[in-house]
């Protein structure tokens, strides 16, 4: 996030390899990137335990020093389109938008610390030059600040789910045809929408992996599910003025259900489940991991 406690310059030559940490409810997620392979991991435990997990995982790698990314969860941030004003530089724009949110909030814009990244000029549609503004909690911000420092670690970053994922889209539509990537969780789903490096939409899918799973409930849960996808495809194509992305690409933490097939005979699009192999990944992939490995494939000039 922009604001200066948020910042810390990485000391270069320290270690080689980059740490990228998704801290949830239930656990640690994490993807380590040195110059020869990729590694990534998930530790099971709740929050009064989290110092102790990231702790004992610096420690057992030999990570101390290294520089971190910081991927804030769905659940921990929110994101607005706002109206850009005029003739604010682009480092000041986060404080003159942070007042512009206090209708929109839970608490109180002196509460919030916030950061902007671009929203597409040709997704605008007439509407005036816009603005994604991403707002959490200050409190939440300085926590997991203190957490990686404590850990004996450099942070670098802090990211928000959507860009992390927006950057595995990215490695996936070399030629910028367009692409749509579904992570599915335990309880809910995220859908991002991109075209080579551009974030054009995120959307948040009420599905339930149980749901999936249960055989009295998986053609419902499927068909809504498809339906929520189609659905953001056409907002897409007929909102935001763009052509639909020839593939979708899914990833859930249960691959044994033939997922993919079943929604492909739902929606207008080709899906396809995620291979982890294009990550250069040697382990199987922990889906759980997901943001994290999108952290890890930072791109430049657009993230949170």
């Amino acid at each position: 996030m922009s604001e200066s406690f948020l910042r810390r310059l990485f000391q270069r030559g320290k270690r080689q390899g980059s740490l990228s940490l998704e801290v949830r409810a239930d656990g640690l997620a994490w993807s380590y990137s040195a110059v020869s392979a990729v590694s990534h991991g998930f530790l099971e435990g709740p929050p009064a335990r989290r110092q102790a997990l990231l702790d004992t995982l610096v420690a057992e790698h030999g990570w101390s020093g290294a520089r971190a990314r910081l991927i804030l969860p769905m659940d921990q941030y929110q994101v607005f389109q706002l109206d850009r004003p005029d003739a604010i530089a682009d480092d000041e724009l986060a404080d003159a938008l942070r007042w512009k949110l206090k209708d929109l909030l839970e608490y109180s814009p002196a509460e919030a610390v916030c950061d902007v990244f671009p929203f597409p000029e040709d997704a605008s549609r007439g509407r005036g030059e816009l603005i994604n503004v991403v707002a959490a909690r200050k409190t939440l911000a300085r926590e997991l600040v203190k957490l990686v420092e404590n850990a004996g670690l450099e942070l670098e970053r802090i990211d928000i789910a959507e860009l992390a994922l927006r950057n595995l889209a990215a490695s996936l539509d070399a030629k910028s045809h367009g692409v749509a990537l579904v992570h599915l969780r335990e309880n809910d789903g995220q859908m991002v929408i991109c075209r080579g490096n551009t974030l054009y939409l995120s959307r948040k899918l009420d599905v339930s992996s149980e749901s999936l799973r249960d055989a009295a409930q998986q053609d419902g849960a499927v068909q809504s599910l498809a339906l929520e996808i189609q659905r953001s495809l056409d907002y897409f194509e007929s909102q935001l003025g763009q052509i639909p992305p020839r593939r979708l690409y899914l990833v859930a933490r249960d691959n044994v259900m033939p997922l993919a097939p079943m929604l492909a005979s739902y929606v207008a699009v080709s899906v396809e489940t995620f291979d982890a192999g294009e990550l250069g990944l040697k382990d199987a992939l922990d889906s759980r991991c997901l943001p994290a490995l999108g952290g890890n494939l930072a791109l430049g000039g657009s993230s949170a």
